[in-house]
């Protein structure tokens, strides 16, 4: 099952404008039942808390406290180097939970029935989840993956971020779930991080003709997923912008997200507790990406490129199509000290393949040579729906459909020799 949430940020001094769109996004949204997830910071709570009220008790609507600590913190407030004195870190884990509190107290003295589960923040580091969790908080949203800056490393989606590195999975974990500020469909990505592209930002999908195809993309892979959240943001004060037919498409669309049976619309908190539900840690996460489209039907044609994304508690691997090795590691256990996001910079390759058929059995054998202990996996893509996982000595074997059996497995110093054993 996908979760999907509708987060819209309401922050602006012309409060006039805010109001308005607000107002024109809760009148779509709240025609298709979606209950919405509202941005705010401590300052314009008591200005919009007469709707808020309102679409709380009629629509289930809930707010995010947006929280900025650069006031408290200082200069560099979106670093975890751990070039930060002890002693300013030290000072900060006392200061910033009572920093919190107070603006959260001024969001319930204007909505008495709200609740601190999720928070939103620009900047972030392992000292804010620490403080958000002192205060209540569950859930902190605004990462954004694949984009220079401090999140790099990131999953694309729900997990538990460490308590050392806000942009690391990995153990020990904090209690809060790390929420995407936009789930993303990486092919629509541009090549390079660029602040004025957001092919994330619902607006701009809908300006591009591209929202249903990144909303299908998540659709197709949620069969194989436990927690798979698909997070859309639009901002209040741009949807003033839209003319009446792009208002009729956002309406269009909103529609299409309801009528899909494989998601749950929530609000983003719900979303985040039904997250905490599954697991203590973080879930094995998978995306597969076609190239050049998508469909809301899973298609067992496998001619058109195909990538896969994953991540869980130790590392994130890319894989590309009829490549067993993966292309990308992004190390959470052992990065190299080097690599500030984690990202492994020399992969072993296989170094002997072997597989081996009979009439009930395929037996294959990895052989592969590592010069560190590391997070790996192996993708072996083609059609095994037929067979059952007989014996193994990895961490995991998993049948994502028809596409491809994925293989996790941890590697050791030197030769490695991975074995998996499938059965009628």
């Amino acid at each position: 099952m996908l979760t999907y949430s509708l987060v819209c940020t309401a922050i602006a001094e012309d409060r006039r404008t805010l109001r308005e769109g607000m107002r024109r996004l809760a009148e779509i949204a709240h025609k298709h039942g979606i209950s919405m997830t509202w941005a705010i910071d401590a300052a314009s709570a008591r200005a919009l808390s007469t709707d808020l009220t309102r679409w709380h008790e009629s629509h289930g609507d809930e707010p995010l406290l947006m929280v900025d600590i650069a006031p408290i913190w200082g200069t560099d407030a979106d670093s975890d180097e751990h070039l930060q004195s002890a002693e300013h870190i030290v000072t900060m884990r006392e200061k910033l939970p009572d920093y919190i509190s107070s603006e959260w107290d001024k969001v319930e003295r204007a909505m008495a029935w709200a609740s601190p589960v999720v928070a939103g923040a620009v900047q972030k580091n392992h000292v804010l989840l620490y403080a958000l969790a002192e205060v209540g908080f569950a859930g902190l949203w605004g990462y954004r993956w694949r984009e220079a800056g401090t999140d790099d490393g990131c999953p694309f989606g729900l997990f538990y971020p460490s308590a050392d590195r806000h942009n690391f999975c990995g153990t020990p974990t904090s209690r809060m779930v790390g929420i995407p500020d936009a789930s993303v469909h990486p092919a629509q990505m541009p090549p390079s991080s660029d602040a004025e592209i957001d092919t994330a930002n619902l607006r701009t999908q809908l300006l591009k003709g591209t929202a249903r195809q990144t909303f299908d993309l998540y659709v197709n892979n949620a069969a194989w997923n436990a927690g798979l959240a698909y997070v859309q943001q639009i901002d209040a004060a741009e949807v003033t912008l839209l003319t009446s037919e792009q208002l009729d498409q956002l309406d269009s669309y909103l529609a299409y997200v309801c009528e899909a049976q494989e998601a749950q619309v929530m609000a983003l908190s719900k979303a985040v507790r039904e997250y905490q539900q599954i697991g203590e840690g973080t879930q094995p996460t998978f995306l597969i990406v076609n190239s050049p489209s998508e469909t809301r039907a899973p298609s067992s044609n496998t001619s058109a490129k195909s990538t896969l994304f994953y991540y869980d508690t130790d590392c994130q691997l890319v894989f590309e199509d009829g490549k067993m090795e993966p292309i990308g590691v992004t190390n959470y256990v052992s990065p190299p000290v080097s690599s500030p996001n984690g990202a492994e910079f020399s992969l072993p390759q296989i170094e002997d393949f072997r597989p081996r058929r009979s009439r009930s059995r395929l037996q294959m054998q990895f052989v592969l040579e590592s010069p560190k202990g590391m997070p790996y996996g192996f993708a072996i893509w083609g059609n095994h729906a037929g067979l059952t996982l007989a014996t193994t000595n990895v961490q995991a074997v998993t049948w994502l459909g028809d596409r491809l059996l994925f293989v996790r497995a941890d590697l050791h110093v030197g030769k490695n020799e991975i074995e998996v054993v499938l059965t009628i």
